[in-house]
């Protein structure tokens, strides 16, 4: 019985501790964020700016996208469909034209 005791007094204070524990690291965190933020605002008015470092990229990387993207522009000219003229006569466009000028009672005469 007594040891169920202890164990309980145990577990509440590990408890309370781990609560006490999360809010604190919640205002070092919020605190933290506040310093950089006063920090970024004084160098601003300063004038005084931190270069970020850069990522280093490689020449050829843009190179190679180059070329793929002429490649893929020349592919797209390969893929189209050939035109044929022989389809956008005037013979056609004029038989067409004198259909719609007679009349839907004229045509249906004949």
């Amino acid at each position: 019985d007594t040891i169920k005791r202890v164990c309980k007094d145990y577990h509440e204070r590990i408890a309370r501790l781990e609560d006490e524990k999360f809010d604190l690291e919640y205002i070092v965190k919020r605190k933290d964020m506040e310093i950089s933020d006063l920090n970024s605002q004084v160098n601003d008015l300063r004038g005084k700016f931190v270069k970020p470092t850069l990522k280093k990229v490689s020449k050829y990387e843009n190179k190679f996208a180059k070329l793929q993207k002429k490649a893929a522009e020349f592919n797209f000219r390969n893929q189209l469909k050939v035109v044929k003229k022989k389809e956008f006569t005037l013979e056609e466009e004029d038989k067409e034209a004198k259909k719609a000028e007679k009349a839907d009672w004229a045509i249906g005469k004949k």
